[in-house]
């Protein structure tokens, strides 16, 4: 792999961090909240799985956590509009992934996912956007501990 399959960007808390350049998510329209920030590095670290780091490229401060909330929901199952779909040219299900960002917490009980705003991500193009549903079966905070404990 050469270097320039690579990105590398400074991140505030995790100092200078490494991409490969086909995992760097870009948000045409920006995140909402963050609109001028379109670029993001995906970083996957082992200690961390199943979440991941969406960290941004052009603003070293800006950083998520997010997870693919059917690793912890399986029956999680959004209504992505078509127009949605079409923003993104994703023509099946196979060119499309799904991640919720993750709102930690020093209190376990607290860490909680925001299912109601999924970030839809085009595996082939990597062009993504984070999605507003209205669908009263989500909430912007719902708890991984009590996921965690509904499923034993």
């Amino acid at each position: 792999m050469s270097d320039s399959d690579k990105i590398v960007f400074e991140n505030v808390k995790f100092g200078e961090v490494t991409v490969q350049r086909d995992s760097v998510i870009t948000f045409t329209h920006g995140i909402p909240g963050f609109e001028r920030v379109t670029d993001y590095g995906l970083v996957s670290v082992e200690e961390e799985e199943p979440f991941l780091r969406l960290l941004s490229i052009e603003e070293s401060r800006l950083g998520f956590v997010i997870v693919n909330p059917m690793l912890i929901w399986p029956d999680y199952n959004p209504e992505i509009t078509k127009d949605d779909l079409d923003a993104l040219s994703i023509t099946s299900a196979d060119e499309m992934e799904i991640y919720c960002v993750v709102t930690l917490s020093q209190v376990a009980e607290e860490t909680t996912v925001n299912l109601k705003g999924p970030i839809c991500v085009n595996s082939s193009t990597m062009k993504a956007k984070q999605l507003i549903l209205v669908d009263d079966r989500y909430q912007t905070k719902r708890s991984i501990i009590e996921a965690g404990t509904a499923a034993s």
